[in-house]
């Protein structure tokens, strides 16, 4: 039998291990400079200029959205609804191609990781007057 395998990106992210298939995960890369938006929610960190766009930088969870961002070693950007968000607040794991144990969850050398929900977490940006 031959065990199924996905490309993408695996990192943990409040303690847990989480993944992103390749068709979102598009880029691994320092974390830029950003700038702050006043009263924006905790989840968006900024806006960033990459490869001559400005993208949303999003913090990856509850531990990422208090950090400070001279600490943080890598960005993820992805793509969403066809447009790139930066996530930040992550470490990366490993990157490649992955056995897939469920449609939701990846094998790596650290462990199973879940499938990680960005669509939430820019779901939640979105509320409020942060709407579009």
């Amino acid at each position: 039998m031959t065990s199924s395998r996905r490309g993408g990106v695996v990192f943990r992210v409040d303690g847990a291990l989480s993944f992103l298939p390749a068709d979102v995960a598009i880029k691994v890369m320092p974390v830029p400079e950003m700038a702050r938006i006043p009263g924006a929610p905790p989840e968006l960190r900024g806006v960033a200029l990459v490869e001559g766009d400005m993208i949303p930088v999003i913090a990856g969870g509850i531990h990422a959205q208090m950090m400070h961002d001279e600490g943080a070693a890598a960005m993820l950007v992805c793509v969403v609804l066809g447009e790139r968000v930066g996530l930040v607040g992550i470490e990366v794991v490993a990157t490649g191609h992955f056995v897939a144990s469920s449609e939701t969850t990846v094998e790596c050398d650290a462990g199973v990781a879940s499938l990680f929900d960005v669509n939430e977490i820019i779901a939640t940006v979105r509320e409020g007057r942060w709407a579009v």
